[in-house]
């Protein structure tokens, strides 16, 4: 046998095992992607409603699925500046809350359209900053919802830690129950 006899029974031999390997490196940066993709399709759909616990659980894991060179270099480290900001947030007991409060959420809104903006970059997407941060659909009556979840959540755990009484209000009729009430004992 000669040397191209060699060469072609080993690639005959060889060209399936090379085809797998090369089918499964496809497969790979294919899922990888698709991870990136859930995690930026969730952050985009969930970015009018930061405390989602889909936003939070798709902020936590972009560290997984983006690296630390290219393109994703910037993703990294825009995210770990949002992180830093978000962890900055106004205490509940400061007396300038509110304004300290508002100028917070401003920049927590610059810091996520940035992030959204470098990842949408890394994947192919081209979205302005300024859409990203208006082109938010959020049904005020979504909000009432969560403001009323929140009160009552926090009326509940101050009732239920003794910090609070439970309140009660004795009944009052008024003077036209009274007249029913008198009919009614009369018959």
């Amino acid at each position: 046998m000669t040397i191209s006899d060699w060469v072609m029974v080993l690639a005959v031999v060889l060209a399936p095992f090379l085809a797998i390997v090369a089918q499964r490196k496809i497969d790979e940066l294919r899922e990888r992607r698709n991870q990136k993709l859930r995690v930026f399709r969730t952050l985009m759909g969930t970015r009018a409603n930061k405390i989602a616990i889909e936003h939070v659980q798709a902020l936590n894991s972009i560290e997984l699925f983006f690296k630390k060179k290219g393109k994703e270099k910037k993703v990294i480290e825009k995210w770990g500046e949002y992180l830093d900001h978000l962890a900055s947030a106004p205490k509940e007991d400061d007396p300038d809350i509110r304004v300290k409060l508002g100028v917070w959420t401003q920049q927590s809104d610059n810091y996520l359209a940035d992030l959204l903006s470098l990842m949408g970059q890394s994947l192919g997407y081209d979205f302005d900053k300024v859409k990203l941060q208006k082109g938010i659909y959020f049904p005020r009556g979504h909000g009432e919802i969560e403001l009323d979840n929140n009160i009552i959540r926090k009326s509940m755990v101050n009732i239920m830690s003794g910090k609070w009484g439970f309140p009660v209000q004795q009944f009052q009729p008024d003077s036209g129950d009274k007249k029913q009430d008198n009919k009614k004992a009369n018959q």
